[in-house]
């Protein structure tokens, strides 16, 4: 079963699953400190949750360090012209 949802990362609430998001890079949408702050709260939100797999795909160099945790695994990419990093966060595998 896929379920695509628009909601607030900051109160993200799952017990288990993928999830696959491209958060706002603090480019167009918000600014660079307020991504950071919602790499953050977003980090304080899923980290908890060990049974999670996460896929995050994110310009920002200072990611790892606002989400609260490194990435077990990370693939450069881009996004159109910009140059990003997928994070990837394996669940209870962490």
């Amino acid at each position: 079963h896929i379920k695509f949802e628009v909601a607030d990362a900051r109160r993200f609430n799952a017990e288990s699953g993928v999830v696959v998001t491209n958060p706002p890079y603090g480019q167009r949408v918000m600014s660079h400190a307020q991504a950071e702050q919602l790499y953050s709260q977003f980090g304080q939100a899923v980290l908890k949750n060990r049974d999670l797999k996460l896929y995050i795909l994110s310009s920002s160099t200072e990611f790892e360090r606002c989400f609260g945790k490194t990435a077990e695994k990370k693939r450069k990419l881009y996004n159109g012209m910009i140059k990003c990093d997928l994070f990837m966060y394996n669940g209870g595998r962490r």
